[in-house]
């Protein structure tokens, strides 16, 4: 069966769930319309644009599993402390600071070994990712540093994201809001213009500096043009709550569920083991 034909299935398929949903409970239907709706027009806002092609790819396109997610999402924000999009590491609980640090001091000691491993099996790829735990679970790789396997209070994902010499993302959201992501470039170019990440409008020069903290269901892309190859720490951290621990046990629960699914995560990308 190829892909399209399956697509078509599962598009078919929901469509007729739906309507039997809405067939069978047309109140409850409408108030889960509802909801979806609101939350993913708050959603959106948050990308502070409303470019029709930002629109289309939200509602419609790469981002419609943001969409679906909006309702949790926003439950989320109500436990957690107010978003910042993008932070500043000092702008983090001081536990959580810590083990940012840590993380990146033990990856920088092993820096030699987990470039020369990336490159080994990058070859012509455009963009690759090795990770040595997921959601809280440590990841089997081919490379085995133990002191990045270990596990942590806020740190749930470890990993790193390499891109190839002139290759970029395209612009898209994140699915939960449950964590924050961290970068830092562990081979920082000394200048060069075209390697950044850029949230919403909002464009952060590796040259500047190597940390970057931000919300990753907003729009982001990522563009490495002509700064050689390009090597991320790829870290996830528990939001900041009150509700540290509810968040915590949600974190644990989600990666219990799709852990062998995690490669679809990043299906653009090649998964490094």
């Amino acid at each position: 069966m190829s892909k399209r034909l399956r697509k078509q299935l599962g598009a078919c398929a929901a469509v007729i769930a739906v309507a039997l949903f809405a067939y069978a409970s047309p109140p409850l239907f409408i108030a889960l319309v509802i909801l979806l709706v609101a939350c993913g027009l708050y959603d959106f806002s948050r990308n502070g644009t409303l470019e029709p092609a930002i629109v289309k790819k939200y509602f419609l396109g790469g981002g419609r599993n943001t969409w679906a997610l909006a309702p949790f999402n926003t439950l989320i924000d109500l436990f957690s402390r107010r978003n910042r999009h993008i932070y500043a590491l000092d702008e983090l609980p001081p536990a959580c600071q810590q083990e940012i640090e840590q993380v990146i001091q033990r990856s920088m000691r092993h820096k030699a070994e987990i470039v020369e491993y990336l490159d080994s099996r990058m070859q012509n790829d455009k963009r690759g990712m090795l990770f040595f735990q997921w959601y809280g679970r440590k990841n089997d790789c081919g490379l085995s540093i133990p002191e990045l396997q270990q596990p942590l209070e806020y740190v749930k994902t470890i990993g790193v994201s390499v891109f190839n010499d002139n290759q970029s993302t395209s612009f898209h959201f994140g699915p939960l809001r449950m964590m924050l992501r961290v970068l830092y470039n562990i081979s920082p170019p000394r200048h060069s213009p075209g390697v950044y990440i850029q949230v919403k409008r909002h464009k952060h020069y590796w040259h500047d500096d190597p940390l970057f903290i931000f919300d990753d269901t907003l729009l982001h892309a990522s563009f490495n043009k002509g700064g050689g190859k390009r090597y991320c720490l790829f870290i996830d951290i528990i939001r900041p709550s009150p509700a540290h621990r509810l968040l915590n046990m949600l974190v644990l629960g989600f990666s219990r569920l799709v852990f062998g699914l995690r490669k679809t995560f990043y299906k653009n990308w090649k998964a490094i083991d």
